[in-house]
């Protein structure tokens, strides 16, 4: 305690992730089972940015039944532009914590000269854009030095104040499109596909401003989603959402539900930034009010949760540069990982490849090629957990070829796998889907808007065309815009869901868990035991073999609860053997063998 109060709010915040790093919880699920609910609730504020505990005050008083309006007087009536923090920090908090701005939840909450009173003291705060125009026409070699860092400054602010005026002309420009009968799809695409998501953001924020009041759908996701269907719905819905709300949408969609989709999870940890994994982190987190990390623990086990847990911390090496000498030795220590009976020591393979970058672990596939003569994903494959294997093999790529990767294995056999096409393209930023997009090219040898066009259909396949291919056209004004031309043909065949979670087409049934194991049998001499849902790795089980004999077994690492792993068939005791056959008479009944 005296730590929490002595530290200022950022050093506080230090100390949490450090715990949560050295011990695999948060410091606050640590504190709440040791403290009394006031107390941890006084506790959890020295945890929190001032602005961030304010904003989850406010949401805390407005959820359930009722709203505690005496939290929300004193806070609302505390906050000014000069207070610490300001109104302004506060708001800006509660809608990057909550996806939904505060006046939008007041309005939701309230009523009557309250709710008056309330918007207007936040409108009152809004601290308009500053005319600097006089102040930044200037010549920049006849400014003296000390004036250069203030001329910055007011540069910047000014620019803040054209890209929101661009914001506020692109937001009427989408309204104009989807105001009326009908949707003018092809300005709406080449619209949302020529700007950046961090803009998308500012636009969907000035169309709220523009449509409240006047119009009983103020927000630009939802009134999008209701212009438009099927896969086009979708797609657009990861389009215009930012990059962290994308990655949260995969988070709950992998964790929701019984058990974990830990390919949704793969896309999310092995294929994102150190930034974005944080980034995501901590939006989902303000949204739940509730740590990752400890999701996670409880949705995981074993090999597979060790890795997740890893590359949540959000470390992993980005610098680039290979070491060839660090390289061999790595490549020698994964090699010995793995046991002549065919074991594998995962935590080697986590925690070497988990913290390289993709330079360092393709000098390891080359190192591990020339000294083995055998290619390391081959080593890999010998690791028994599947997910795993996939989670490990995705690290020995580039973020760009991974998913590049992920749409061709979405556009192989029957059908597409629509829902990994929205997913990736649609959830990655424009120079990620560029790059996404040349990675490809690379990759394959053919452009991924030629794959676009044989897979898919309808409006989505002209969406997802210009996505890859547009340019920013607020990076780059002079760079033509070339829409993908319009074919009157059956829209999406397949419909997801019309939900707000993340749709997808209706699967086929998952075959229950005795079942798995069917797909690969045992060896021979052997026979297969599941481990059930209480036990792990290193747990002892009590199993009866094929021939009617008890024996315990250890469960090995990487195999969790309803995955197989297959057992040595015990030998025949002597006591069991019986006579030879050929003593037993044509006539011999069954009582006669029941006697012997």
């Amino acid at each position: 305690v005296d730590w929490l109060l002595s530290g200022p709010p950022a050093e506080n915040e230090l100390i949490a992730q450090i715990y949560e790093k050295h011990h695999d919880k948060s410091l606050k699920s640590a504190l709440e089972a040791k403290c009394g609910k006031k107390f941890f609730l006084a506790l959890s504020a020295l945890l929190l940015p001032p602005e961030e505990f304010l904003a989850m005050r406010m949401e805390q008083a407005m959820k359930g039944w009722g709203t505690d309006s005496n939290v929300l007087v004193r806070i609302l009536g505390g906050l000014d532009h000069a207070s610490k923090p300001s109104m302004c920090q506060v708001r800006d908090a509660y809608q990057r914590k909550y996806t939904r701005t505060l006046k939008d939840a007041l309005r939701s909450e309230l009523s009557g000269n309250f709710l008056k009173a309330s918007i207007a003291w936040i409108d009152a705060l809004d601290d308009p854009s500053q005319h600097l125009e006089v102040v930044t026409n200037v010549d920049v070699a006849t400014t003296a030095d000390g004036d250069l860092d203030q001329l910055i400054d007011d540069l910047l602010t000014e620019h803040e104040s054209v890209d929101k005026m661009m914001a506020s002309i692109d937001a009427q420009e989408i309204y104009n499109c989807i105001h009326g009968w009908g949707t003018s799809d092809t300005k709406l695409i080449e619209l949302l596909c020529s700007r950046s998501k961090p803009h998308l953001q500012k636009i969907a924020e000035a169309y709220y401003t523009q449509r409240d009041g006047q119009s009983k759908t103020t927000s630009l996701l939802a009134r999008l989603r209701k212009e438009t269907s099927g896969w086009y719905r979708t797609f657009v819905t990861y389009l215009v959402e930012s990059p962290e709300d994308a990655d949260v949408r995969a988070l709950d969609a992998a964790m929701d539900g019984l058990g974990a989709d830990a390919v949704g999870l793969i896309e999310f940890l092995v294929g994102r930034s150190n930034a974005r994994v944080r980034a995501a982190k901590e939006k989902w987190e303000g949204k739940h009010d509730a740590p990752l990390v400890d999701r996670i623990r409880s949705e995981l086990h074993g090999s597979n949760e060790t890795l997740a847990l890893e590359l949540l911390k959000g470390e992993r090496d980005e610098s680039g540069k290979a070491d060839e000498r660090l390289a061999v030795n790595q490549a020698e220590q994964l090699n010995a990982a793995v046991s002549r009976w065919g074991g594998t020591d995962d935590s080697t393979f986590i925690q070497i490849l988990a913290k390289n970058s993709p330079a360092q672990n393709r000098a390891i596939r080359t190192a591990y090629e020339n000294k083995y003569n055998k290619s390391l994903e081959s080593l890999i494959d010998r690791v028994s957990n599947k997910n795993l294997k996939k989670c490990l093999q995705a690290l020995l790529l580039p973020p760009a070829d991974y998913y590049a990767m992920r749409i061709r294995q979405a556009f192989v056999g029957l059908g597409t796998s629509d829902k990994v096409v929205c997913r990736v393209l649609g959830g990655s930023d424009k120079p990620d889907a560029l790059a996404i997009a040349a990675a490809y090219k690379r990759k394959y040898g053919t452009v991924l808007k030629d794959g676009i066009q044989k897979e898919c259909s309808g409006k989505y396949k002209r969406v997802a065309q210009a996505w890859v291919t547009l340019p920013d056209a607020l990076e780059d004004p002079e760079a033509p815009i070339e829409l993908p031309d319009e074919i009157d043909e059956e829209e999406d065949k397949e419909q997801p869901s019309s939900s707000d979670d993340e749709p997808e087409p209706a699967p086929a049934a998952p075959p229950p868990p005795a079942a798995v194991p069917v797909y690969q049998p045992p060896p021979p001499g052997t026979f297969q035991v599941v481990v059930p849902s209480n036990a792990g790795p290193g747990s002892q089980l009590i199993v009866r073999a094929p021939t009617g004999q008890q024996m315990t077994v250890i469960v090995p690492q990487g195999v969790g609860p309803g995955m197989p792993f297959a057992v040595p068939m015990p030998a025949a005791p002597v006591a069991q053997a019986q006579p030879a056959p050929a003593r037993d008479s044509p006539g011999s009944s069954g009582k006669d063998k029941k006697d012997r």
